[in-house]
């Protein structure tokens, strides 16, 4: 059997036309400090991928042992989900011996790619990383390189990359029965327009629910973009409303938010509204109607995603999971 040979800095360089110090400094970060362009140091990038270059977790490992550094990008450190999950993961992977170093993609694929590089460039151990929209083809890349990895809330079902998350799809079947229970006849769902798999579930869950009571889901569904106007989801949600909507479930935290906003501007008596979110927070206490949510276990998320990355780095068996939120009821 062929011996894969390991690609180096020279491989790199004579493929690109480039001195070896040029590829060196791009691949440990240091290209903005030696004045090395940014589409030089994109293309560098792209031929270690592309050859299966791998730094830090080889050759520096070996030569220096672990750095005991953890890299996690999240889709925004400033949202109060993440910001509350990258407190934990402090916390607890300091009781594992680790550090952790964070990085934001702004739900953008270039930004977290580079936000991943930067990373590797820093020698981390492992990473954890929340995938954004059209991130699947560069995330599986990093597979072959032999870097321990981990998806974190939302993952890839054809790929075999181990992953930590919420059971969406339960967690809105619980929700939709929820409220429907409550004496909604006719709920509609709200969720981002995007195509990744943890929106997807929500998406399912609340249909799946629909089709339990014997209800058509087709017309209830809004999908919005992330960053909408309180006044185009203003009217979005009259819209909805005109149309015999009587309560909505809001599939994150943001988008309850958002929701809550427009149907302030609209006037609109919220207490005759059945209303769900996701990941409470103490917002959701100053508006003048009760707001029952999916309460997503964030201890859980953060110790089963430090323990599965763990186990890869220690090169021993880890595992998926699919988590349960909880209903937090308030009405």
């Amino acid at each position: 059997m062929a011996v894969h040979k390991r690609s180096s800095l020279k491989d790199i360089a004579e493929a690109l036309g480039l001195s070896k110090t040029t590829v060196s400094f791009v691949l440990n970060g240091k290209a903005n400090e030696y004045h090395i362009g940014e589409e030089t140091a994109k293309r560098v990038w792209e031929m270690a991928e592309r050859l299966q270059y791998n730094p830090n977790f080889t050759a520096i490992s070996l030569r220096d042992g672990c750095s005991k550094i953890l890299g996690i990008v999240v889709s925004d450190i400033s949202n109060p989900f993440f910001a509350s999950l990258a407190r934990l993961y402090e916390d607890e992977a300091a009781k594992l011996g680790y550090t952790v170093f964070f990085g934001s993609s702004d739900e953008n694929a270039d930004k977290m790619q580079q936000a991943i590089r930067n990373l590797i460039a820093r020698g981390v151990d492992g990473l954890i990383v929340v995938p954004c929209q059209d991130s699947e083809t560069f995330i599986s890349s990093l597979v072959p390189r032999g870097i321990p990895l981990v998806l974190l809330d939302r993952y890839f079902p054809h790929q075999e990359i181990n992953y930590v998350a919420l059971d969406n799809f339960e967690a809105t079947r619980q929700a939709t029965a929820y409220i429907l229970g409550k004496g909604s006849k006719q709920p509609t769902i709200v969720a981002y327009d995007i195509d990744l798999i943890h929106m997807h579930e929500r998406i399912r869950g609340y249909e799946q629910a629909m089709a339990d009571k014997g209800k058509s889901a087709q017309s209830n569904v809004i999908r919005i973009e992330p960053d909408i106007s309180t006044a185009d989801m203003a009217y979005l949600l009259k819209e909805s409303m005109d149309k015999g909507t009587d309560g909505f479930i809001f599939t994150t935290n943001l988008i309850t938010l958002s929701g809550m906003y427009a149907l302030l501007e609209l006037g609109c008596p919220t207490n005759g509204l059945r209303l769900v979110g996701f990941d409470g927070t103490p917002a959701f206490d100053f508006f003048n109607c009760p707001i029952t949510y999916i309460q997503q276990p964030l201890e859980q998320l953060v110790g089963a995603s430090l323990t599965a990355v763990k186990a890869i780095i220690d090169k021993e068996q880890a595992s998926s999971a699919l988590l349960r939120g909880k209903l937090i009821e308030k009405y």
